[in-house]
C-alpha cells in the first residue's frame, strides 16, 4: 500500500507537468536535474548521521514496506523519529539551498533572458524536496500506527 503512494505521486505530478503545459509532454524532462537531487542527498545523510538516525530511517523502510517486525517499542519509537527528522529536514534543506541558488543566480544575472530558466531550475529543489515529504507522510503514519498496535498488545 506505501508504493500507492510514491506512485500517485509521481503519476499525478507527470500528468499536472503535461496537462499544465499542453499536451505534447515535452515539459516533463524540465522536472530533471540530477544535482538537484544529489544536493538533497548530499546534505541530507550526513544530517541524519549526526543526529544518530541514519540506520533506523532504514528500519523504518523495513518496517512499514517489508514483512519485518519490530522487536521492541524503541526500534518503532526510533523509526519513526528519524521520518519524523528526515521531513524536517528535506523542508528546511529545500528551503535553504534554494535560497542560495537564488542567490548566486541574481548575483551572475548578466543576461535577464535567463533569469526565467534559472529560477525554475532553482525552484526544482523545493519541488523535490516537497515531493519526498509527501512520500515520507504516509510512512510516518503508518509508524504511528504501528507504535499504538504494539502497545495495545
Amino acid at each position: 500500500m506505501y508504493l500507492l503512494s510514491i506512485l500517485s505521486v509521481i503519476l499525478l505530478t507527470v500528468v499536472m507537468c503535461a496537462t499544465s503545459s499542453g499536451m505534447d509532454g515535452s515539459y516533463v524532462f524540465r522536472f530533471l536535474d540530477g544535482y538537484t537531487i544529489l544536493y538533497l542527498i548530499l546534505f541530507l545523510i550526513p544530517l541524519l548521521i549526526s543526529g544518530g538516525l541514519l540506520k533506523d530511517f532504514n528500519h523504518a523502510f523495513r518496517l512499514v514496506i517489508g514483512k519485518k517486525e519490530a522487536k521492541s517499542l524503541i526500534e518503532l519509537k526510533r523509526a519513526k523519529e528519524s521520518v519524523s527528522l528526515t521531513i524536517k529536514i528535506l523542508l528546511i534543506l529545500s528551503v535553504f539551498i534554494c535560497a542560495i541558488q537564488g542567490v548566486f543566480i541574481l548575483y551572475n544575472m548578466d543576461d535577464p533572458l535567463m533569469l526565467g530558466p534559472s529560477f525554475s531550475v532553482s525552484m526544482l529543489t523545493l519541488i523535490y524536496g516537497m515531493g519526498i515529504t509527501l512520500i515520507l507522510l504516509p510512512l510516518q503514519a503508518r509508524l504511528n500506527m504501528k507504535i499504538q498496535e504494539y502497545i495495545n498488545q
